[in-house]
């Protein structure tokens, strides 16, 4: 190896990205309960083997807001193994410690710490699934950075103009800028967006080489449910995509020159087709401004398979039991034996036994008479297959050309009005607003406003959140009667109904769409962070799943950055970055002041 070759090794920034690992996804479940945990160990393992400088993660470490014990308990265990021990970090931390851990007491990066031995940084921002929840609004997140083995960063105070500072590192003559962006409701980001009131600020000067991660919708799932790639600034040199579940590992081009890597989930959490490719993660090799992703597979996930299969018409000459419903359960049975010998004969490994597989299968009938029960055909395989009791997912062939047909059934003016995208609507809650959204329809709710009904309605769905909406009615009419027996002087008895009308008619003419929108959000979060309190009194541990709000959270103060460097403790380890021997492995400067140029908004 040359010299130049050796000092180029030296400057360039290895990180191990990965997304979506969704520790304690299923872990209860007897067959998949373990795999979210040997799948972060295979992660750790990799960081290890490459001999990483860091991690760096894009949301959703846990599947669950509260995760159970077990779980944190798991993660602390395999995070101490793996990122803890004597190899010296070869980063420098140049930007202001106390601004990006300012949730955290010790508000320092865990490697300059003085009372860890860190050899493996972990840098992670939040996801839908692991956000800040309770009334004292604490991600599980927060607690692993309480013990020291992550670093918890881009988590925003403010919703109403989000201004995002990077972590700047450094390597020999290499410059890295990491704008962290946690998870944020998609249609309020959006909104934000829409307004140009997401900005980011830039360090002086170009030799920066510039990543954002952040954890939101990329495909579309309704006209306001996702964040459009032409919203990322052009300075930024790649994006870390976390939430979609599909890998796209390879480093994609959009319009101005940026590049956007999808590194998808470690372990398949539903049975869509997206999680059924491939799973990576990708080792990120950073020098100057010029970077190497390289993708490296993940041998430990369980194998999963998708598929379709069409039933024959009963009236085919095929047909020989004189029951439809017997002969598909027969051609269903020897379509799932054919996949699961496929699987197999991909498993190498021989000094292991191959793991069940994940299988689903859609099966396409022509009639009622062919339809069977599916979990009892899963009961044939329940010694073969890891999830019997979904396997198969029946589908009438008629109802689906039903559907497809009648996309072709609309005259030349319908179409029109679906040629703009933004002008309909994709998704349930799309459709709920736009059906409501007329002045008469508005004013047919005197308590609750469009926006609250229609949240509210969109959690119990996703979250299976049975208090919210009932909570929401509830608050909205103490508000009112409280509003009521205050007028001066109090309506007469036949004119309450008049009175409550003239408020929502006040709120409407008063709040505007943005100010009406954010009390909805601030009602919302009051009624699940009083059921999140409720629930710390009562419930079990091991069954909490709590899913917060993502809006208005109070502010943290920042406190202001330490100038000195303390010794690094334990007397035998010398000050910091002397472990492992001199060199440059420096432990960073903690709080350097850093210039910054003029703040940019995502919308240049």
């Amino acid at each position: 190896m040359t010299e130049d070759n050796h000092s180029q090794l030296e400057d360039t920034f290895k990180i191990l990205v990965a997304t979506d690992i969704h520790l304690g996804f299923a872990e209860k479940n007897a067959i998949r309960g373990q795999d979210s945990f040997v799948t972060f160990e295979e992660i750790l393992q990799l960081a290890s083997k490459n001999k990483v400088d860091f991690l760096l993660l894009g949301g959703d470490l846990f599947h669950e807001s509260r995760p159970s014990p077990y779980c944190i308990n798991k993660c602390l265990e395999l995070l101490r193994k793996y990122c803890l021990g004597d190899n010296p970090v070869q980063i420098e931390f140049l930007s202001d410690q106390s601004y990006h851990f300012q949730t955290q007491r010790h508000s320092i990066v865990n490697y300059e710490d003085p009372n860890l031995n860190v050899s493996i940084p972990v840098f992670s921002i939040h996801g839908n699934h692991d956000d800040p929840t309770g009334n004292k609004q604490i991600s599980v997140l927060d607690v692993i950075a309480a013990s020291g083995l992550i670093n918890y960063f881009g988590r925003l105070n403010d919703y109403k103009m989000i201004n995002i500072k990077p972590i700047l590192l450094k390597k020999g003559k290499s410059k890295l800028a990491i704008y962290g962006l946690s998870h944020i409701k998609d249609e309020r980001l959006g909104r934000l967006f829409r307004d140009k009131k997401v900005l980011m600020k830039r360090p002086q000067g170009e030799d920066w080489f510039n990543i954002l991660v952040l954890h939101q919708n990329r495909a579309a799932r309704g006209a306001k449910n996702y964040i459009p790639e032409t919203c990322i600034p052009s300075f930024i040199d790649l994006v870390i995509w976390g939430h979609e579940h599909d890998c796209r590992i390879a480093p994609e081009q959009i319009e101005k020159g940026i590049y956007i890597c999808q590194p998808g989930s470690s372990v398949a959490t539903s049975l869509a087709a997206g999680e059924s490719i491939k799973k990576h993660v990708g080792l990120l090799q950073v020098y100057l401004n010029s970077f190497k992703m390289i993708a490296l597979p993940l041998k430990t996930v369980r194998p999963f398979v998708i598929d379709e299969f069409f039933l024959e018409s009963p009236a085919s000459e095929n047909y020989q039991l004189a029951k439809p419903s017997d002969q598909a359960i027969e051609m269903v049975k020897q379509k799932i034996d054919e996949m699961i010998d496929a699987i197999k004969s991909q498993h190498k490994d021989e000094s292991k036994p191959a793991p069940l597989p994940l299988i689903r299968l859609k099966v396409m009938y022509h009639n009622d008479g062919q339809m069977f029960n599916p979990i009892r055909i899963g009961m044939h395989f329940l010694s073969r297959v890891a999830n019997p009791d979904d396997m198969i997912k029946l589908i009438s062939m008629a109802a689906k050309e039903k559907r497809v047909k009648s996309n072709y059934d609309l005259d030349d003016e319908d179409l029109r009005q679906f040629e703009d995208v933004n002008a309909w609507a994709t998704c349930v809650e799309d459709i709920i607003v736009k059906y409501l959204d007329t002045d008469e329809r508005k004013k047919g709710m005197s308590i609750l406003s469009v926006k609250g009904l229609v949240d509210s309605v969109s959690r119990f769905v996703k979250y299976e959140d049975a208090e919210v909406l009932p909570g929401l009615v509830d608050k909205q009419l103490k508000k009112t009667i409280d509003l009521i027996t205050k007028m001066d002087p109090p309506p007469e008895v036949d004119k309450i109904q008049e009175a409550i009308e003239g408020l929502r008619d006040q709120r409407l003419r008063e709040s505007g769409e943005i100010g009406n929108e954010n009390q909805d959000y601030n009602n919302i979060n009051d009624v699940i962070n009083k059921k999140s309190a409720s629930n710390n009194s009562k419930a079990e541990e091991d069954d909490i799943m709590q899913i917060s709000s993502d809006e208005e959270q109070p502010s943290t103060s920042k406190g202001s950055a330490k100038k000195t460097t303390p010794a690094r403790g334990r007397g035998s380890r010398g000050g910091r970055g002397s472990r492992g021997g001199a060199g440059r492995a420096t432990r960073g400067k903690r709080g350097k002041s850093t210039d910054y140029s003029t703040i940019d908004s995502f919308f240049d």
